[in-house]
């Protein structure tokens, strides 16, 4: 039954969105009622509680009542009195008051007999109110009896805000986009998540762990159960599907389960969709794990049975390997598979899960399932190169015997050459070389010579950078695609490292547009999070910054904690600690370090991390962290004191700087020698002038010093030149530290065009954009931000690709400083208007 009732006095008036507190008291002190509407979790109650202390300040009296949803054939109590006129009447949860109360609220604040604000939870998804009661509340808004407020939930920029006033400023970033992904715009949750995380952090757990293990019976269950009681059966479902078999394609997905349900889910963000050709899934894990327990065993069973089937039934005709390694799992404990199936399919799908184990990191779990598809096929050259990677990156004595003695199919080659990268950067040199001459017993007699990225980095490693620059690009000439992209980024590296500055930055432009515009198939996250790394290492090199590298890190780290992947986690703390060392933020830059080597342990023994790891260091040391530098460095050099020659240099390098700066100048003035016997006679002009500029700083430089800094400059481009415009100048008794400091730092601390500095008036929007010189698509599109439009759908209107539209908006964000997609709309849309003032 409903209420049913005609029109009230603000019916002009009747709806709003910020959910003020003030702004509502002040309503109700006027005896005007208020309706909240929202979904679960958005903060209602919060802001009723708010409500309640502004009407407290302003001594009018207030009553509150809460719906309450009980079991069935349990009697409700009902609302018998309404309060003594002149108090408000705070009603939470009115969705859940029994019938006989519902309707004497209804008829109190139609006859106004009671001012009240009245808070009313809506169903997610589109569809009409669940009950006649519901409804007839929310109508009190829409027929202008009280105003209607609509709380939405949480955008991404909001919730980071509502995170730090949680406390949780200490979690690193990879964390914090976790929590507002998996709180999916609920201050409940997010709040819950918050208190969780903290917990862990102070206990030196992983957060993310403990969110995920978190118990049903605590707060954080409860709020995880509410968030999805509303719900229904078939959204559970497949929440649940896509939580059990993550990174789904899209279309493997519609064969599965209903594609409008997928859907809806995305739109409400309990599921993230990314741009990739495929359209891979990923659902929130930490409501999908709720939505298992909710279904139960059994029911969780058939879905997962459900899934193997169709595919195994499809005979290879479609292939998904997120649920191939569901069956590898089944295969490796012996359960019998729900259908018949054949040999090449349980192999095959033992393959995909090796392979993905070794990906991870998991060396044991990948080992098992390469030595249970070993067993009935001994001489499968691919599963033996994935045994053969689980074994020696775990350590094991007998590894070796397991590389093929030749691998010659196309796709075994493709596969062992990533293997022997990721083995020599971690150091594993005669398994390396064991795989090398099996891929050189492989090879075609016609073929062209190898021009491999392991022998590219073997010549970068003994700082023969000409070589290693010829060796890339013959390298890029001959390959495609996926394995052109690191071509041309090895390239750009030894090109930086011999002051060819424009030539650097014409590879690094093209890899972004291949990467960012056109797509590189192949390429996961966690690659492209390692590709915008060394893009950014390359700047620094050549003492630049590139601000769209660090907006393009932020994304990929949002994009890579949905994907919730060990090894792209890792990626993301990586790549954001050094973007924030640069940025001078030393204690986000430690906390994202720590978290990546908990989260991907390979990380913690890798060649080229450790390059990284150093530099890392030497930001945070010019920020005043000495200690923390110093207890990187020596992490570095108890895995590599008798590494290759390019890390031993960068190793020394490092603690020159670090011990100038931490006053210890003896023991700088040594490590700067070193540093320069290590590149004497090297080809290495970018690493030998900074050596030479800190060596005469420090007093131990030979009398040449300087001609031969000038001879090495002559051989740089200009903009290379230009930053060592004054010459080092030595050590002098009674100089103070803090201008030695400033020599040290010169040729180090990148300068970007884009900070302006603080003496720099502001400028006026048009100046901010007209000066930079927008491209007329750029204009264009962040026109249409400004109007409210998504990247996807600027793509629809303008015909482009998504990654376009990305690539765009980053570049126009780079060009005016400006912080947020949404900021670059506002500047463009208030420089379009005439006289237009100053920006704040």
């Amino acid at each position: 039954m409903s209420a049913h009732f005609l029109g009230g006095e603000n019916t002009l008036k009747i709806a709003g969105r910020a959910a003020d507190p003030e702004g509502i008291a002040r309503h109700l002190a006027a005896g005007t009622p208020v309706v909240l509407v929202g979904p679960v979790g958005v903060g209602k109650t919060v802001t009723m509680s708010r409500v309640a202390h502004a009407l407290a300040r302003r001594d009018v009296p207030t009553q509150l009542v809460r719906g309450v949803d009980l079991p069935p054939d349990t009697g409700s109590p009902a609302m018998e009195d309404l309060p003594a006129p002149g108090t408000t009447l705070l009603v939470d949860d009115a969705h859940a008051l029994d019938e006989r109360s519902a309707a004497t609220l209804l008829q109190a604040v139609c006859l106004h007999r009671v001012t009240a604000c009245i808070a009313v939870e809506t169903p997610l998804f589109s569809r009409p109110a669940s009950d006649a009661w519901t409804h007839s509340l929310l109508e009190l808004g829409s027929r202008g009896f009280a105003v209607r407020i609509d709380i939405e939930p949480l955008e991404e920029t909001k919730a980071s805000v509502f995170l730090r006033e949680c406390g949780a400023d200490a979690l690193d970033d990879v964390t914090t986009d976790a929590l507002v992904w998996m709180a999916n715009g609920s201050r409940a949750l997010l709040y819950e998540f918050a208190e969780v995380a903290n917990d862990a952090a102070r206990r030196g757990r992983d957060p993310l762990a403990a969110l995920r293990h978190a118990p049903v019976w605590t707060r954080l269950g409860d709020a995880v159960h509410k968030n999805l009681s509303t719900l229904e059966l078939e959204h559970l479902t497949t929440l649940v599907t896509l939580g059990r078999f993550s990174g789904l394609a899209s279309t493997h997905a519609a064969r599965i389960r209903p594609f409008h349900e997928i859907k809806e889910l995305r739109a409400h963000g309990y599921v993230f969709q990314d741009d990739s050709d495929a359209g891979a899934l990923w659902a929130n894990p930490v409501l999908a794990a709720e939505a298992a327990r909710v279904l139960g065993d059994d029911r969780v069973r058939a879905i997962v049975d459900t899934a193997v089937t169709r595919m195994l039934d499809a005979d290879g005709r479609w292939w998904s390997p997120p649920i191939a390694t569901v069956v590898a799992e089944s295969l490796l404990r012996g359960d019998p598979l729900p259908v018949p199936t054949a040999d090449d399919l349980r192999r095959r799908a033992l393959l995909d899960a090796a392979r993905h184990a070794n990906d991870q990191g998991r060396f044991a779990t990948a080992e098992a399932f390469a030595s249970t598809g070993i067993a009935g096929e001994p001489d499968d050259v691919a599963l033996r190169l994935e045994l053969a990677y689980a074994r020696v990156s775990a350590g094991d004595p007998r590894a070796q015997s397991e590389v093929p003695p030749v691998v010659a199919a196309d796709a075994d080659r493709h596969r062992a050459q990533q293997i022997a990268t990721a083995w020599e950067m971690r150091g594993f040199f005669a398994a390396t070389r064991d795989l090398h001459a099996a891929l050189d017993r492989g090879r075609p007699e016609d073929a062209e010579p190898d021009s491999s990225a392991a022998r590219v980095d073997a010549l970068a490693f003994a700082l023969q950078w000409p070589l290693a620059r010829d060796h890339a690009q013959q390298s890029s000439r001959t390959s495609c695609g996926y394995w052109r992209v690191w071509a041309w980024l090895r390239e750009a590296y030894a090109r930086a490292q011999l002051g060819d500055a424009e030539g650097t930055n014409r590879l690094l432009t093209r890899v972004q547009e291949f990467v960012y515009e056109s797509g590189i198939a192949g390429l996961n996250t966690a690659e492209r999070l390692w590709a915008l790394t060394v893009s950014l290492v390359t700047h620094l090199m050549l003492g630049s910054d590139a601000p769209v590298l660090h907006a393009r890190i932020a994304d990929e780290r949002r994009r890579a904690v949905r994907e919730g992947d060990d090894r792209a986690l890792g990626c993301a703390g990586l790549a954001a600690s050094l973007s924030a060392a640069v940025a001078g933020e030393s204690d986000a830059a430690l906390r994202n370090l720590e978290a990546a080597r908990a989260r991907f342990h390979p990380i913690r023994k890798d060649m080229a991390v450790a390059g990284v790891k150093l530099l890392i260091a030497q930001f945070i040391a010019a920020r005043g962290r000495v200690p923390e530098a110093r207890r990187i460095v020596d992490r570095v050099s108890s895995l590599w004191a008798d590494g290759p020659l390019s890390l031993r240099h960068d190793y020394v390098a490092a603690r020159s700087m670090i011990d100038a700066l931490d006053e210890r100048y003896d023991d700088a003035a040594h490590a700067a020698q070193l540093a320069l016997r290590l590149t004497a006679e090297r080809p290495a002009p970018m690493l030998r002038l900074r050596d030479l500029h800190r060596a005469v700083t420090l007093g131990v430089a030979e009398r040449d010093a300087l001609d031969e800094i000038g001879r090495l400059l002559s051989g740089t481009t200009a903009s290379v030149r230009r930053m060592w415009d004054d010459p080092p100048t030595p050590l002098v008794t009674g100089r103070r530290h803090t201008e030695l400091r400033a020599a040290l730092l010169r040729t180090f601390v990148p300068r970007s065009p884009s900070s302006p500095t603080e003496s720099t008036p502001a400028p006026t929007a048009a100046a901010m954009v007209d000066s930079i010189s927008l491209t007329r698509r750029e204009r264009e599109i962040a026109g249409l931000i400004a109007a409210g439009l998504s990247n996807r759908d600027i793509a629809a209107r303008l015909f482009l690709s998504v990654r376009t539209v990305e690539s765009h908006v980053y570049q126009a964000r780079a060009k005016l400083g400006a912080e947020s997609r949404r900021e670059l709309g506002r500047r463009v849309a208030a420089a379009s208007q005439p006289g237009s003032a100053p920006l704040p």
